[in-house]
């Protein structure tokens, strides 16, 4: 039996209504926490968690625990966004070792305001790194400045 609060004259609608709310009583709270945790939602729901959090930029062939950290990231790095630390936060996400130079850093110095960014990798995987760093580094940086992206290997010396 279950608990009816409706009067005697309810609708047909509020009675309906009734039986598809009842539903919504078997929903345990605990799982609609977990929804809201980068680091406990449930794996096929953190696209969705990564639009409501404002993740700039999402890649669904990253791996599960960048796509976590990239949500967990969110809040700080909207707080820093437009800056060389969110650039640098931005790239850590591409899990490659990279070279991040602003013009003041170049020998002579480039022209005020650019910065190049080299990210160390194999010749034949240079365009896909710079297809997946590009974004994340002019979402991240400042609208204002320009960055020159390379790639490819790093001679010792």
């Amino acid at each position: 039996m279950t608990l009816d609060l409706l009067p005697e004259n309810a609708t047909p609608l509020e009675q309906e209504l009734t039986l598809l709310s009842a539903e919504l009583d078997l929903i345990d709270p605990a799982v609609i926490e977990t929804i809201w945790d980068a680091w406990r939602c449930p794996g096929p729901m953190l696209p969705w968690l990564a639009w409501a959090l404002s993740v700039d930029v999402w890649d669904d062939a990253w791996d599960e625990i960048v796509k976590r950290q990239a949500i967990a990231d969110s809040p700080y790095y909207h707080r820093i966004k437009g800056t060389v630390r969110a650039v640098r936060s931005a790239l850590a996400l591409s899990l490659r070792p990279y070279e991040l130079t602003e013009w003041f850093d170049h020998i002579p110095a480039k022209r005020r305001g650019t910065a190049t960014i080299f990210v160390e990798t194999t010749l034949d995987d240079i365009p896909r790194i710079l297809r997946a760093i590009r974004p994340l580094a002019m979402a991240a940086k400042p609208k204002s400045r320009a960055l020159a992206f390379g790639a490819g290997e790093l001679v010792p010396g």
